[in-house]
């Protein structure tokens, strides 16, 4: 166990097994500046590597999600002819990409916790979430087209294997704001609510997700990730050794013994 960074952009809370992480920038929509994508790589690499963590929340902070990259700081550095704004797009689309890959090495249920806009880079942080619940006053936006810039974040990764290839591309040409229950509609997520109840149920959810056996819901995602880059027969195989492994575990025999008993299996991760 070990105690969570401290970070100016961003706040990790942790709760018995249950750690939320918010975007703390809410006078600028929690927009991705260089210290906050720098900070979201120091976050999302201690909780990935945090054993007593069984389930994360993310959101933003104020009325927004995310507004994605912070505008001010692209228009900065197209500003001044000392700048190589290439160079520095490419830096900080680096190190967001560092973190999308350690938010995705997390092996318990992650929730996104989409609370009003997630544009941009913070459409694609919401991508990169297990599981996405939205306040009933939230967006989705691609956003980039707006600006002339090319997708990123992961968002052509994620997005096609959230809502198909076809829906994806349609979606980043017309680029709309995107209100929560038409995302509902097209299963970009799987629940809207009230925004007043929206961390109360996230919560909710965290712990009854939290619940689940560890070993099984690290196979579940990592199954589920490969899916579509393995044939058949690579990802059987797969499948085989996850499950021959799993009934060995402590966790597998507990189940077993609480099933024939009638009664709720307590998991431990062993």
């Amino acid at each position: 166990m070990t105690t969570p960074p401290e970070l100016n952009t961003l706040l990790i809370e942790v709760e018995g097994d249950l750690a939320t992480l918010t975007l703390n920038r809410p006078d600028a929509f929690n927009a991705m500046s260089p210290e906050l994508i720098g900070e979201l790589m120091t976050a999302t690499a201690w909780l990935a590597d945090e054993a007593r963590i069984r389930a994360l929340i993310i959101t933003g902070a104020g009325a927004a999600f995310c507004a994605g990259g912070d505008i001010n700081w692209f228009r900065k550095g197209m500003e001044d002819p000392e700048i190589d704004i290439s160079a520095n797009v490419r830096r900080g689309a680096e190190s967001l990409h560092t973190a999308i890959v350690d938010l995705r090495r997390i092996e318990v249920p992650v929730i996104g916790a989409i609370n009003g806009p997630a544009a941009g880079a913070g459409f694609s942080l919401a991508l990169a979430c297990d599981i996405r619940i939205a306040a009933d006053n939230a967006f989705f936006a691609p956003a980039y087209g707006r600006i002339g810039a090319s997708p990123d974040g992961g968002m052509t990764y994620f997005l096609p294997r959230v809502i198909g290839p076809a829906k994806a591309l349609e979606l980043l040409l017309e680029d709309p704001n995107l209100p929560a229950a038409d995302a509902l509609a097209m299963g970009l997520v799987t629940e809207v609510v009230p925004a007043d109840d929206l961390m109360t149920h996230a919560r909710e959810r965290a712990t009854k997700l939290g619940q689940m056996s560890p070993h099984y819901v690290k196979m579940a995602k990592r199954l589920v990730g490969v899916s579509l880059d393995n044939s058949i027969t690579e990802h059987l195989q797969l499948e085989r050794h996850g499950i021959a492994d799993s009934m060995a575990t402590e966790d597998a025999q507990n189940g077993v013994v609480a099933f024939f008993g009638g009664e709720k299996p307590e998991f431990h991760g062993r």
